[in-house]
């Protein structure tokens, strides 16, 4: 008689599955605040297709708090420029117009860090490499199988990168596995919006575009009416992919898109005779605008693209996954370390599935406008408001009470659920940004240069200094500067309570007649735990 032995099971605090540029950011974001988090995926190497190209100030913002930004910034001046668009004729012929790309337009006012110009695949491996370097375990080439889910743990079955079965059992998993997820098809979330938008061939070409581009600071081109092609190329200039829109109710692309058509598309594109490209495959794909109908399931949390699928006009999509990322691991590193009660992580889904939504629309307007659709109300907010300038609806927040759910980041002026004003300080913090005083997974106060009543406080509600650092804000350094407390809308005397996130959770611009009670019920209802309200 055969006996089966039972396939081995490890531990986990947290799995991830999936390790694009959203499941690495989560293993970084843990990683570099004390979780080792276990992350499987199924490729053995970063993928070579073009993907996202910019990533904006809020992105960055988050890998400056982790150590990962200057690693990017030094992938892009490495690189040639490329920060503009056009419509073109095609790539070696004239340009009908050219803009310069919103993300390039200086954001120094509102943030320490200027978006970045570089490819997914090249963010990748700088995230990853600081994921394992903190401590995070990236397991490439293993697969998911299914997992079980209980009321106190997970358990991820999965195949090594030999093929060999095991098992994870995890005290929470994040499924940052695309938008065909496995993990929440399993789960049964639906979608909601847009399935199809348009329907894409992309063909792959390899091609040597330094004498076409000629050192124009192009990152991606359409060509004009009648075929309307988007060429995409890597950072090399040695290879990229036309796409092209088909209407799969007349054209089967299968047939459609055989190999002389795929050259007489690339030819027309880059304006190139095909003795001077190849063709090296083709993609059909779905071009989509969705939401997944929840962000959570238990102990599992989707974020990503298993969360959301934006038409890539704005270039939000992987900002989007990245600051999903973001906002959760911050979350749970709180309930891990005992700062905050597991009831905190509902807010997940309720923050980021609005952002999810607004975004989603904001993308579908500008697709609709670019494409010649007709785009009614709502209006199309800048890419600065919807990137930058997000705001959750806190706990308690009356939604008549006026504010946009997104605005011009320099609009914000320290308004709970949005995100902690950048001003660069003076005195014992030189240099530093407000969003620098936010370290290492930590809750901080934030305090006017005549707050120290609440700074006081805040050693008592937090005597050990366990969850929460505090900072007293400078005056401003010389007359006609307003202050960090007042970008903060504190004032001299008031404080503001600032999320591992950057989120502002609360702000009084007053003194209190009882500082340690008002800022005791602040901690309690921003962590929920018995630590924060004692």
């Amino acid at each position: 008689m055969n006996v089966v032995s039972p396939i081995p099971t490890e531990q986990a605090t947290v799995l991830i599955v999936g390790g694009s540029i959203v499941g690495a950011s989560a293993a970084l974001f843990l990683a570099a605040r004390g979780i080792t988090p276990v992350l499987v995926e199924k490729h053995p190497a970063v993928s070579t297709r073009p993907r996202a190209k910019v990533f904006y100030p809020r992105t960055m913002e988050a890998y400056r708090c982790v150590g990962a930004d200057e690693d990017v910034y030094a992938v892009q001046h490495g690189l040639p420029p490329a920060d503009h668009a056009a419509v073109v004729t095609s790539l070696a012929g004239p340009e009908v117009r050219r803009w310069r790309l919103p993300a390039a337009e200086d954001a120094g006012d509102a943030s320490p860090c200027p978006s970045a110009f570089v490819k997914q695949a090249d963010l990748e491996e700088v995230v990853r490499a600081h994921a394992r370097a903190a401590g995070a375990d990236l397991r490439l080439g293993h697969r998911f199988r299914h997992l079980r889910r209980y009321d106190d743990h997970v358990v991820a079955h999965l195949l090594d990168a030999a093929g060999e079965p095991y098992a994870v059992r995890a005290d929470y998993v994040l499924a940052a596995d695309g938008n065909r997820s496995a993990i929440r098809e399993a789960l049964g979330i639906g979608r909601s919006g847009k399935e199809a938008v348009a329907h894409v061939m992309e063909i792959g070409f390899t091609a040597d575009l330094r004498r076409v581009l000629d050192g124009r600071r192009l990152a991606m081109v359409w060509t004009d009416l009648p075929e309307r092609a988007y060429i995409s190329w890597n950072t090399s200039h040695d290879r990229g992919t036309v796409s092209v829109a088909y209407d799969p109710a007349v054209v089967d692309p299968a047939t459609a898109f055989d190999g002389e058509r795929c050259r007489d598309v690339v030819s027309h594109a880059l304006g190139l005779p095909a003795s001077r490209f190849s063709v090296t495959g083709t993609r059909p794909w779905r071009m989509g605008g969705w939401v997944a109908d929840s962000y959570r399931a238990g102990r599992v949390f989707l974020l990503g693209d298993a969360a959301h699928v934006t038409p890539p006009s704005g270039g939000f999509g992987a900002n989007t996954g990245i600051q999903d990322a973001w906002n959760l691991t911050a979350k749970l590193v709180s309930v891990l370390r005992g700062d905050a009660d597991p009831t905190i992580l509902d807010d997940y889904e309720a923050e980021r599935h609005a952002v999810g939504e607004l975004t989603v629309e904001q993308a579908l307007l500008r697709f609709g406008n670019r494409t010649g659709a007709q785009a009614d109300s709502p209006p199309t907010l800048s890419e600065a408001a919807v990137a930058n300038g997000y705001r959750y609806l806190m706990p308690g927040d009356d939604p008549g009470h006026g504010l946009p759910e997104a605005d011009e980041p320099g609009r914000w002026h320290g308004e709970p659920g949005t995100r902690l004003p950048h001003a660069f300080l003076t005195g014992r913090y030189d240099g530093l940004s407000t969003l620098d005083l936010v370290r290492d997974g930590r809750h901080v106060l934030l305090v006017g240069p005549e707050g120290h009543p609440w700074a006081r406080a805040a050693r008592e509600v937090d005597p050990p200094g366990a969850f929460l650092d505090v900072a007293v804000l400078p005056r401003p350094a010389g007359s006609g500067t307003a202050g960090a407390a007042v970008a903060c809308g504190i004032g001299d005397h008031g404080a503001l309570l600032v999320r591992p996130d950057h989120v502002i959770a609360w702000r009084t611009a007053h003194a209190s007649p009882d500082a340690t009670a008002s800022l005791a019920e602040a901690t309690r209802r921003a962590l929920r735990p018995a630590r924060g309200a004692a």
